[in-house]
C-alpha cells in the first residue's frame, strides 16, 4: 500500500517522532511511505527517518494553486492510497489536500494528537483569567476564550467532515469529541493510541529489572514550558525531597522557551541536585533512572510515560487528563494524584514518591507491573491497529 504522511511541518517534536516510527514500521511491512510538510523540515528532525522515506516540502504554510498543484503531482507519481493527515485539527492541510486529491481514490485519516477539547491557545487564555483581578478584564478574556473555542471545533468539525477516518488518541476522548464538536454520532470517529517509539532489545518474556541499571533518580522528560507541561511544578514538587533524600537527584530532560525561568527558579530555591541536560534522546535516562514525574495541565496521550514504562521507570502523574487513566492504574502500574479544584498540591505529590523512594520492594513491584502494561503499547500492536483500519478503507 502507498501511504504519505501530510504534517504541517516537520520539526523535534512528538508527532514527528511517531511519525517516524510509524513509516520505519510501515516500510518494514512492505509498505511504501512519503512524507510531506508544509514548511521545510528540521535538519535534526530528518536524521530520524527511514532513508527509503520519500520526503516533500510545499515550502509555505497556506492554501495556495500552487501546493494543491504540488501536493496532487505527488499524490500521482507515488499512486498514494492513504493520506494520514498528522494535524487533525488546522483546516489549511486538510483543505489544500482535498483540492489536490479530486478524482483521485485517495482515502484520508485524519490524527487528533493532542485532548481533543483544549490546547495551548485556549489554556493560555484560560490560566490568564484565572491570574486577573480586574472585572473588565476578566469579561474580555472569556469572551476571547469562547471565540477561540468556537474558532478551534469549528476547525475540527471541518477536518472530521473531509476525512475517512477521524484518529482520537483515547477511548475516553469519544465523549470529549462529540461534546466539543457538537458531532452527535460521529461514526468516522475511532481512538487509536500511540506506540512505544524507542528501541527495547530486551525480549518481552526475559525482561527483568536486574537487567536494567537503576538509580535513585527521578526524570521529567518533554518540552520545557509552563502553559501546558507545567515544568515548575516538577520543581516544586522536588523542593520538598531533596533534603530529606540526599542520595536521590532530579533530572530535566528537554528544552523549550522557559528553561531559563526553570533554571532560575532551582537557582532561587537553593535546590543542589537538579540538572537540566537540554535535548537529548531519552532512552539513556529511561534506561538508569526509576521514577517519571510529569505535572502537565493536559496531553493528548502522554507517550514519555509508556517508554518509561517500558524500561521500569515508574510514573507518577497528575490526574489532569482523561487518556492517563488509560495509561496507568493508580497503584498497580504507576501512582496518579487526582486532579484538585484548588490546583496542584506539590507536597502531595511529595508525600506520595516518598513511599516508593523509601521502599525498593514496593517500587521494584510497581516496576514490574509498569513493563508488563508497556507492551499493550507496543510498535507491532499498534501497527495491527493501523493495517486493519488500511484494510477497511480498501475494502470500501
Amino acid at each position: 500500500m502507498n501511504i504519505l504522511f501530510l504534517l504541517k511541518r516537520y520539526e523535534v517534536g512528538g508527532v514527528e517522532i511517531v511519525t517516524s516510527t510509524l513509516a520505519s514500521c510501515f516500510i518494514r511491512h512492505g509498505h511504501h511511505v512519503v512524507l510531506v510538510s508544509f514548511h521545510d523540515p528540521n535538519v535534526m528532525a530528518l536524521t530520524r527517518v527511514n532513508e527509503n522515506v520519500k520526503i516533500y516540502a510545499l515550502g509555505k504554510y497556506e492554501y495556495s494553486t500552487k501546493n494543491v498543484v504540488t501536493l496532487r503531482k505527488i499524490l500521482i507519481d507515488h499512486n498514494i492510497d492513504i493520506v494520514i493527515n498528522q494535524w487533525g485539527l488546522p483546516y489549511i492541510p486538510i483543505k489544500t489536500l482535498c483540492k489536490a486529491k479530486v478524482g483521485l481514490s485517495v482515502k484520508v485519516i485524519s490524527v487528533h494528537h493532542n485532548q481533543v477539547n483544549t490546547n495551548a491557545r485556549l489554556k493560555a487564555v484560560e490560566q490568564a483569567e484565572e491570574r486577573c483581578n480586574n472585572p473588565l478584564m476578566k469579561r474580555v478574556l472569556r469572551l476571547k476564550y469562547a471565540v477561540f473555542k468556537w474558532v478551534t471545533s469549528r476547525s475540527m468539525r471541518y477536518v472530521y467532515a473531509h476525512s475517512d477516518v477521524y484518529e482520537v488518541l483515547s477511548p475516553s476522548f469519544i465523549e470529549l469529541f462529540k461534546k466539543f464538536t457538537g458531532i452527535k454520532n460521529p461514526t468516522k470517529l475511532i481512538s487509536q493510541t500511540n506506540p512505544i517509539t524507542i528501541e527495547n532489545q530486551h525480549e518481552e518474556n526475559a525482561l527483568q529489572l536486574s537487567d536494567l541499571n537503576k538509580e535513585k533518580e527521578i526524570i521529567y522528560v518533554g518540552r520545557l514550558d509552563n502553559i501546558q507541561k507545567k515544568v515548575y511544578r516538577v520543581i516544586d514538587t522536588w523542593s520538598h525531597l531533596e533534603e530529606h533524600y540526599p542520595d536521590w537527584r532530579l533530572t530535566i530532560v528537554g528544552d523549550g522557551d522557559d528553561r531559563k525561568s526553570l533554571e532560575d527558579k532551582v537557582k532561587e530555591m537553593g535546590l543542589r541536585r537538579v540538572e537540566f541536560e537540554g535535548f537529548q534522546n531519552p532512552l539513556e535516562y529511561y534506561k538508569r533512572a526509576s521514577i517519571l514525574l510529569l505535572t502537565s495541565d493536559f496531553e493528548g496521550f502522554g507517550l514519555v510515560i509508556v517508554e518509561g514504562m517500558s524500561y521500569g521507570v515508574v510514573p507518577f502523574v497528575y490526574g489532569t487528563y482523561p487518556a492517563i487513566y488509560d495509561i496507568v492504574e493508580d497503584g498497580k502500574d504507576g501512582v496518579i494524584l487526582p486532579m484538585n479544584k484548588h490546583g496542584y498540591d506539590s507536597k502531595a505529590m511529595a508525600d506520595k514518591l516518598a513511599v516508593y523512594m523509601s521502599d525498593y520492594a514496593e517500587w521494584k513491584r510497581m516496576a514490574r507491573m509498569a513493563m508488563v502494561k508497556s507492551r499493550k503499547f507496543t510498535l507491532e500492536n499498534i501497527y495491527q491497529q493501523w493495517y486493519n483500519e488500511f484494510m477497511k478503507l480498501n475494502m470500501e
